[in-house]
């Protein structure tokens, strides 16, 4: 019995040291070297109309046993934005023993520009229809990485706000895009009230939107959005014409649009009150009022955002 023992206690002991010298050999038979990434710049310039393939411009791959491994470089994560139009790269490559490599490097967009947020109808409420009114609806955003982004806007009412009664109330519509670059742009509602005589002989004037966008040192002429006027539902268009060289001596105003109004308004009725420094970035106010015979004033504002 005891010699069954010695003889099982050998065997276990010759295993073992067997499958020490096996594993040792392995281990010195296995690639444990990763591979490596080289690149030829550091930032990388590019479009925001390029595809993801230019991402991988001037940037290789090698490995000891698997060579060139730069047709197996992939992507791994792409940086919220860092600043405007900047941000980070990684990148990973796996050689054939799932050693692996990674390389990080700044991605600058050329021609980038934030998102913008669009306002095709005025924010103007009955007080009758508030409780079914969506201030997002009417809003539209685009992006140049993403596109269209008009349903990731967000409007909220400012703080201290009470929308009850018949009046202006500030808001704030926002948008960010996938990137992490995120837009607010302040607006205005209004809440109408229907039965108020008043309101009825309002005639507002309308623009062809009511959102506007600029560079730094380049302003906007605002009787281009000018396009007619609105009473109630109904909405009057001016017909299409400005005064040319031959009127000169006959109207001394001859930059505003003439010719042509409805409902016995033209353009040159319409007083225009114009903020926007386009010196400044920021967010400034345009008013248009139209005040009828009737000494009813309707007033309609133009967002103008100046961008750098």
């Amino acid at each position: 019995m005891r010699k069954i023992r010695i003889a099982v206690v050998a065997v276990f002991l010759l295993s073992a040291i067997a499958y020490g010298w096996l594993t040792l050999f392995a281990d010195r038979g296995k690639d444990t070297t990763p591979p490596t990434i080289q690149c030829s710049q550091d930032t990388l310039q590019l479009s925001v109309e390029d595809d993801e393939s230019k991402l991988l411009e001037g940037i290789t791959a090698q490995d000891n046993v698997d060579g060139d491994l730069t047709a197996a470089i992939r992507v791994s994560a792409l940086s919220r934005f860092a600043a405007q139009g900047r941000r980070t790269v990684d990148y990973v490559v796996f050689d054939s023993a799932n050693n692996f490599a990674t390389y990080s490097r700044t991605v600058q967009y050329t021609d980038y520009q934030p998102p913008r947020i669009w306002l095709d109808e005025p924010l103007r409420v009955d007080i009758n229809q508030l409780e079914k009114f969506d201030p997002s609806a009417s809003l539209r955003a685009e992006d140049v990485l993403d596109g269209d982004i008009s349903n990731k806007v967000r409007v909220s009412v400012n703080s201290g706000a009470y929308v009850g009664d018949a009046g202006n109330y500030p808001i704030t519509a926002q948008v960010s895009n996938s990137a992490g670059d995120t837009v607010t742009v302040p607006l205005e509602m209004t809440v109408i009230d229907s039965t108020d005589p008043d309101e009825s002989g309002k005639y507002y004037p309308m623009l062809s939107q009511y959102i506007a966008y600029t560079k730094v040192g380049q302003g906007i002429d605002p009787m281009q959005f000018l396009c007619g006027v609105m009473r109630g539902s109904q909405t009057y268009l001016f017909p299409e014409s400005t005064v040319t060289d031959d009127d000169e001596d006959e109207d001394e105003d001859e930059d505003i649009p003439s010719a042509g109004g409805v409902m016995g308004i033209e353009r040159r009725d319409i007083t225009v009150n114009n903020t926007a420094d386009a010196a400044t970035p920021g967010t400034y106010t345009v008013e248009y009022s139209y005040t009828s015979d009737d000494d009813i004033t309707a007033v309609t504002k133009l967002v103008v955002v100046v961008e750098e």
